[in-house]
């Protein structure tokens, strides 16, 4: 019994939640910070998701 009131109270939480305005927020934030990125110099800047550096090739693979 306890454990249903527990499901049903987080059920109504999570319903109450003004979820444009959660989401608005969020890629708010996503968008400063890339423009923030973007804007420091170099050596302050973040590496991208999934970015790796290129590695130059041996001359004797050429």
């Amino acid at each position: 019994m306890g454990m249903k009131k527990i499901i049903d109270w987080t059920k109504n939480y999570l319903k109450s939640l003004n979820w444009i305005v959660l989401i608005g927020i969020a890629v708010f934030c996503i968008a400063l910070a890339i423009i923030n990125n973007i804007r420091v110099d170099d050596a302050k800047s973040v590496d991208w998701i999934g970015s790796q550096d290129v590695l130059a090739k041996p001359a004797e693979i050429l």
